[in-house]
């Protein structure tokens, strides 16, 4: 059997689509009902699913179902102290990867919102503020993209800023970073990971 922290690793090496599938599976949806998910075809689905199947060391799909709940059970949300009070906004194009990440802040106690665009998070913000806003760069089809809004909101000094998007080159990474944003995540992010860096960037502004 392979150790914990080891499928965690084979498991972070995998690309954001590939974790999508794989989180997919594991909740039990079939290969068509994921290609209807991401808008993608059974095809891709079926690739996905042998990659995420080699590289996790999986010899069979029962035992790739065995080792993603194992990673779910060791990777239970921690206590996080005073979470509860800071209120995030995921900005996030991606319908499935924001519920995604809004759902995992709010199981860690986090009192969170998801929005898909810079005209709905204007909207949002409108009614209430929030302490730190989780941004994607890309942002689909809008004129605003996650960079814009980001300078926007450091300029303000209204909250706390972090990265978390696909773009995961070193270039990408210090545009981000340069522009003044706290902190920048790849995907597909730890939410541990994440959620500690939440906590530490809300103690600093506070």
């Amino acid at each position: 059997m392979i150790a914990v922290d080891a499928l965690l690793r084979h498991f972070q090496s995998l690309t954001s689509r590939q974790a999508e599938v794989a989180l997919l599976l594991a909740d039990g949806l079939s290969n068509t009902e994921i290609s209807g998910r991401l808008n993608v075809t059974v095809h891709t689905v079926k690739a996905h699913r042998a990659e995420v199947m080699r590289r996790m060391g999986a010899n069979s799909f029962a035992q790739l179902v065995g080792q993603l709940l194992q990673i779910r059970l060791a990777n239970k949300p921690p206590e996080i102290d005073d979470s509860a009070q800071i209120r995030i906004v995921v900005v996030e194009d991606d319908a499935w990867y924001r519920d995604y990440l809004t759902a995992a802040l709010q199981e860690r106690q986090f009192l969170v919102r998801g929005v898909a665009n810079a005209a709905e998070f204007d909207a949002d913000w409108a009614q209430q503020p929030a302490d730190v806003v989780v941004l994607d760069i890309e942002l689909g089809q809008t004129d605003v993209d996650g960079l814009t809004l980001a300078s926007r909101l450091l300029a303000m000094r209204a909250c706390g800023v972090i990265m978390v998007t696909r773009r995961g080159e070193v270039a990408d990474r210090i545009k981000g970073l340069t522009i003044g944003a706290d902190a920048y995540f790849a995907k597909p992010v730890n939410v541990d990971e994440l959620a500690v860096t939440i906590v530490n960037l809300c103690k600093r502004l506070r």
